[in-house]
């Protein structure tokens, strides 16, 4: 009785494993009709760049000479633009603009400030006009001046 059971149980077991393999060789050629892409044909297209007219030029010419005349301070190195942007308040001591510009630096394993070099960088920012310096209770408060908003917006 159990070998008549054994053999009814692999019988029915090959019968699955046969309808698993007709399916999946019955999906196989299904997947070799073509799809979209085989069936278009792209064609090559000119494309002409279009010609700056010289209005547009002059134009642009002139606003660029008149950027760089009215804020010839723009040029910041990365050192100067990771301190200024560290400002998140209107008013900072040294030490806390010091915690912030040396957060983002750690961990991309970039050296961090040094007070030294902090100080010379925030002495470069205030004789740029983008800060200004207050002695309160014998230490420096670095203040945001209204050209260092526009800056950092």
């Amino acid at each position: 009785m159990e070998n008549k059971n054994e053999r009814d149980k692999v019988k029915k077991d090959s019968d699955d494993k046969k309808k698993i393999r007709g399916y999946i060789e019955q999906m196989a050629q299904s997947k070799k009709t073509p799809v979209a892409k085989d069936l278009v044909q792209l064609k090559h297209v000119e494309v002409k760049k279009q010609e700056i007219s010289p209005a547009t030029q002059n134009l642009a010419n002139a606003l660029k000479d008149r950027y760089i005349e009215q804020d010839q301070f723009e040029r910041l190195t990365n050192d100067e633009l990771t301190v200024l942007e560290s400002f998140t308040s209107k008013r900072m001591f040294l030490t806390r603009i010091a915690i912030i510009a040396n957060q983002s630096r750690l961990p991309l394993g970039i050296e961090p400030f040094n007070k030294a070099d902090l100080e010379k960088i925030l002495d470069t920012l205030v004789s740029k006009g983008y800060l200004e310096v207050e002695l309160v209770g014998g230490k420096n408060v670095y203040i945001l001046t209204e050209r260092g908003k526009y800056r950092l917006q």
